[in-house]
């Protein structure tokens, strides 16, 4: 059975779907939802690399991440330690314009930022 949370993303990221599918393949069917968020920060990554064409890609899989982290009762686990720890420092850091308020309040706790959120303004 797949997770709620893996569901959410694969509804929002259907071109997320064979890279899902191939960590399943190597579970045995079962990869977990800690899996799957750290090969989705795989994905995520690789569509830095191509932001300029990527784009609506980026913004619909951080828009399911954002969902998973307000709503999952795992949500904060998944995002912040399976998701956003298996991103590089750099990678995080181009994704800040793309999160959630949730999301964000994460990647602070990720990086260890006990600063004031960030309000919009430069950083």
């Amino acid at each position: 059975m797949i997770p709620p949370e893996v569901l959410t993303i694969l509804d929002a990221v259907p071109a997320f779907s064979p890279d899902y599918l191939a960590v399943a393949a190597q579970a045995d069917g079962d990869p977990g939802a800690p899996a799957a968020f750290t090969e989705l920060a795989d994905f995520v990554a690789g569509l830095l690399a191509g932001l300029d064409r990527e784009g609506p890609l980026l913004a619909r899989c951080l828009a399911a991440v954002e969902s998973v982290a307000a709503t999952s009762a795992d949500g904060a686990e998944l995002v912040a330690w399976a998701f956003l720890d298996s991103l590089s420092p750099d990678d995080r850091d181009r994704l800040r314009p793309w999160c959630g308020p949730r999301t964000l309040a994460l990647l602070r706790e990720v990086d260890g930022d006990d600063a004031e959120p960030d309000t919009g303004g430069e950083r």
